[in-house]
């Protein structure tokens, strides 16, 4: 069974609110085991939920605070995808700002999990993985 529309449109949602709250449990919840997930415009790719995990990891560790504010967001509930446009005003280690402003494009598998993410980035990217 393919997920709901109203599925679709939460799961972003949700996930962002995860990811703000730094919640790697509940952020790796939204993904499939298999899943991909890829920051096109850095050319780099994180496989399976371990690869993912080790993401989620740097990136908590790299700041003091993270936002996604979603500010637009289509749902192509026959395709079971959706893609959300956000300002990311987050705060760095050292209490400077690093506000990007991303569109991530999430293709959801029968079960209503993430089973392929890719994200734009305007500036730097703050998604490199474990050190």
């Amino acid at each position: 069974m393919e997920p709901a529309r109203a599925h679709l449109e939460r799961s972003p949602w949700a996930y962002f609110e995860a990811v703000d709250a730094k919640d790697i449990d509940r952020s790796l919840a939204f993904f499939a085991n298999d899943a991909t997930f890829t920051i096109q415009s850095a050319g780099v790719v994180f496989t399976g939920i371990d690869e993912i995990a080790g993401m989620f990891r740097g990136f908590f560790s790299d700041y003091l605070t993270i936002r996604h504010n979603i500010t637009n967001i289509v749902v192509d509930e026959v395709s079971a995808k959706a893609a959300t446009e956000q300002t990311c005003p987050h705060t760095k280690l050292d209490g400077s700002p690093d506000t990007l402003t991303t569109c991530n494009f999430f293709t959801f598998d029968s079960s209503g999990k993430f089973h392929r993410v890719i994200i734009w980035i305007d500036g730097a990217n703050p998604l490199v993985g474990e050190s």
